[in-house]
């Protein structure tokens, strides 16, 4: 992510058609912005709703609309090189069925003006993609495969067609039934969120910067929520904050069919990983205020003015050894209505939880000597660690290997449960 103050001169700006939702997002580069476009249209195509998408550069005036069939495009070119390396490499073939299968979807929604031409081009380098490259010295001649490769290539392609996909409702964030109603820009902020999080599901890469972006976004939301103080609700006190933030999950939940264990699981690792990830997020951001003073005076005049002009009269008096502090200016702001923001994160916390405990190992602290209460302390933020060390590779495992982790995972579960019942 660019640093605060960072100017990002790509743009990106959309239009939810028949929604009425508008919005316009910052990039530092072209690529970041067409990377968040293809994950638009994804959520586009899911929800099977138009979108709109202009990309441009403020400062050379470099300007071009995206269409949902380039998007499309870009994401089949991107499926026929994970193809070629795949069955250059002998690549399983029923990961290769998979792809194809997400491929020809993908075809199939093409539409408008053109489509018909562009869904040929594609099918016909499907169908190169999948036959196996022959060194330079055995190409044969000419243009046409030989043998029986096309049919080969076909046989590749057959592969069954998926159930419908339900919808998971499992989510302690989401509401009872009732419904929302949403601000357009923090739908507009739902919608991105959500491509973010379908994007990990389907990829199930990069997880982590995508919880932390993830996390930003989500901050972003609560800061246009109002807290019932007047103040906006960053620690999601209340309910219809949480509810908010679940709509992010629920939408790409829906997408996920009851089966699909892999995804499923994702998708809760994902959600563990954001909340993990939340008081590092805010905490960064209440100290970024004073990393770069006008920018931060500006987002303070706008969601906490009372601290902004605190901070400006501040200003007036401070000297080097007592500065004003925007940060501090906020913090005391959410002091007085009764609302105790976090000072450290959760990975800085248990990062010092570790420290402390490795420097009583090192001092050679006797553990007999430690009361029943510290030495427990102790145990348990050792536990911690691990399974902070377990849970980011857990997403590394295959569906076999994490069913057999997950038994083990309850065993220790129900230890764990057993020790809290005796305590």
């Amino acid at each position: 992510m660019p640093k605060r103050g960072q100017r990002q001169p790509w743009r990106l700006s959309f239009v939810w058609v028949g929604s009425g939702i508008k919005a316009a997002n910052p990039h530092s580069d072209e690529e970041g912005a067409r990377r968040a476009a293809l994950d638009m249209f994804e959520t586009a195509r899911r929800r099977e709703s138009e979108l709109q998408i202009t990309i441009e550069n403020r400062d050379t005036g470099e300007k071009y609309e995206m269409t949902a069939n380039d998007a499309i495009k870009d994401t089949v070119n991107a499926n026929l090189e994970r193809i070629r390396v795949m069955v250059a490499n002998g690549g399983d073939e029923s990961g290769i069925a998979e792809i194809v299968e997400e491929t020809e979807g993908l075809l199939k929604e093409i539409k408008g003006k053109g489509s018909v031409a562009l869904r040929n081009e594609l099918r016909d380098a499907l169908k190169v993609a999948l036959q196996p490259q022959l060194p330079a010295d055995d190409e044969p001649a000419g243009d046409e495969p030989q043998g029986d490769t096309e049919a080969e290539g076909d046989k590749g392609a057959e592969v069954a067609t998926r159930d419908a996909e339900d919808g998971d409702d499992e989510d302690d964030d989401e509401g009872d039934g009732e419904p929302l109603v949403i601000p357009a820009d923090v739908a507009a902020l739902i919608t991105e969120a959500s491509a973010h999080v379908s994007s990990a599901v389907n990829l199930g890469v990069e997880a982590q910067k995508i919880a932390e972006h993830v996390s930003a976004l989500q901050l972003t939301m609560r800061k246009k929520t109002p807290h019932k103080s007047g103040l906006p609700d960053l620690i999601a006190h209340q309910k219809y904050t949480r509810n908010t933030a679940g709509l992010v999950y629920k939408e790409v939940a829906d997408q996920i069919s009851d089966d699909d264990v892999e995804r499923t699981d994702i998708l809760k690792s994902l959600k563990r990983a954001v909340r993990n990830k939340n008081s590092d997020t805010l905490v960064g951001y209440l100290r970024g205020l004073d990393a770069d003073k006008e920018a931060g005076v500006k987002e303070a005049e706008t969601y906490y003015p009372e601290a902004a002009a605190a901070y400006l009269k501040a200003k007036e008096t401070e000297t080097e050894e007592s500065p004003a502090s925007l940060t501090e200016a906020v913090y005391t702001l959410y002091a007085s209505k009764g609302i105790e923001l976090p000072r450290k994160g959760r990975t800085e916390v248990e990062r010092e939880r570790r420290a402390a405990l490795r420097a009583a190992q090192g001092s050679g602290a006797d553990d007999s000597r430690l009361t029943p209460e510290v030495r427990l302390e102790n145990y348990l933020t050792t536990i911690a660690g691990e399974l902070d060390k377990a849970e980011k590779n857990a997403g590394k495992l295959t569906g076999h290997q994490k069913r057999k982790v997950r038994n083990r995972l309850n065993e220790l579960a129900k230890r764990a449960e057993a020790l809290a019942n005796l305590i």
